[in-house]
């Protein structure tokens, strides 16, 4: 029987897709280097329904040149039949963006596919820790 005070991901929707590369690409260069940044914002409407858009700004090259670069936003969206068991700012910075991920993941090896490069497949992501390191930078600031 499942847990119904629990989110569950009703909907995604690859909101914007971006993707840059140069005519060489040479990943075996030791001085090639990945970079991917994250972004979660969410927003709580009526009925238990959350709304979390994920954005992944990727880029990969050698020094100060860009050889790929790409930018993927997705939105879920989550729905709770009764009262959650984690709150939903906790769900919505971390829980919520976790299941998201392996859609982002997928859309960029994909598309690194259909480029003509080997698809770059990202590790996965804490976001318990990273939303932890956005609160404490945030303090700091």
């Amino acid at each position: 029987m499942a847990n119904k005070s629990s989110f569950r991901l009703t909907e995604i929707y690859l909101l914007e897709s971006n993707f840059k590369r140069a005519i060489n690409v040479n990943f075996e260069d030791p001085s090639f280097k990945n970079n991917a940044d994250i972004t979660v914002d969410h927003q709580v409407l009526e009925n238990q329904t959350l709304h979390i858009t994920v954005t992944l700004d990727y880029s990969a090259g050698k020094k100060r040149v860009k050889e790929i670069s790409a930018k993927i936003k997705m939105m879920g969206i989550f729905k709770c039949d009764s009262e959650p068991v984690i709150p939903i700012e906790q769900f919505a910075k971390a829980n919520g963006p976790a299941i998201m991920f392996p859609f982002l993941r997928e859309h960029l090896a994909t598309t690194t596919l259909k480029a003509g490069i080997s698809p770059i497949l990202l590790p996965a992501v804490n976001f318990i820790r990273l939303s932890e390191e956005l609160k404490a930078k945030k303090r700091i600031q």
